[in-house]
């Protein structure tokens, strides 16, 4: 079983290659934004659970059907940066939290925004 500071220090370095090998490796439009926000690996480092932002929003479906046709290259890439000689099985999901957070931020700027012009 793994520690908790090894595990997080593994789902932190998974989070940051895999950042990198989807800017290189994924085929999106001009002005997709595909963001690696969380990742959080099994205690056996078997699992990753991959969570991700995608903006504009109306490609999402699109974009995460390819990230998850892809998941077995992308492990692959992982499995030489590791340097176990294999990574984890990767799942790809939406981080709904992120993008409610996202909108929270919005909605707060625009009432202060809004709170700005009334008291003009």
């Amino acid at each position: 079983m793994a520690t908790d500071r090894s595990q997080h220090r593994y789902e932190q370095l998974i989070q940051e290659e895999l950042s990198k090998i989807i800017l290189r490796e994924l085929e999106v439009g001009p002005g997709t934004l595909v963001t690696v926000t969380k990742v959080d690996v099994s205690a056996d480092f078997s699992h990753a659970r991959v969570y991700v932002t995608i903006f504009p929003d109306n490609i999402t479906g699109t974009v995460l059907e390819k990230l998850r046709k892809q998941r077995k290259d992308y492990q692959y890439f992982l499995a030489d940066i590791v340097r176990s000689g294999r990574s984890p099985q990767l799942d790809f999901y939406i981080d709904e939290q992120a993008i409610e957070g996202f909108k929270m931020d919005t909605l707060l700027d625009e009432i202060s925004e809004g709170l700005k012009s009334t008291e003009e």
